[in-house]
């Protein structure tokens, strides 16, 4: 995991920026640190992820073991804890607040 969380809210509108490096950071590791920060919380006290995600699968497409393999784009969608999380293979995670129902 990174010793700094690199979370911006300037670049995205209403909603924030997070670089990791997927040759080096857990991808499961760096979210959960940056959603805590984002809601001045612990990690144990967000959501378990595993109910919206499996964390296996996104260490499988964005982790440390399949970075240097990667040669095609993707990114993956998914709600959590009231934020539309975009996480992309290049190393970025967008988090846009979704609106309460």
């Amino acid at each position: 995991m990174s010793t700094q969380n690199h979370v911006s809210s300037a670049s995205v509108s209403n909603g924030y920026c997070a670089l990791f490096n997927p040759y080096v950071d857990s991808v499961v590791e760096e979210l959960v640190e940056t959603v805590s920060s984002i809601r001045g919380a612990t990690p144990v006290e967000l959501s378990p992820l595993y109910p919206v995600v499996d964390p296996d699968a996104l260490e499988s497409l964005f982790g440390r073991s399949n970075a240097r393999e990667r040669e095609s784009h993707y990114a993956v969608t998914f709600e959590y804890e009231e934020f539309e999380v975009t996480i992309r293979s290049g190393g970025c995670m967008t988090l846009d607040p979704t609106e309460a129902t």
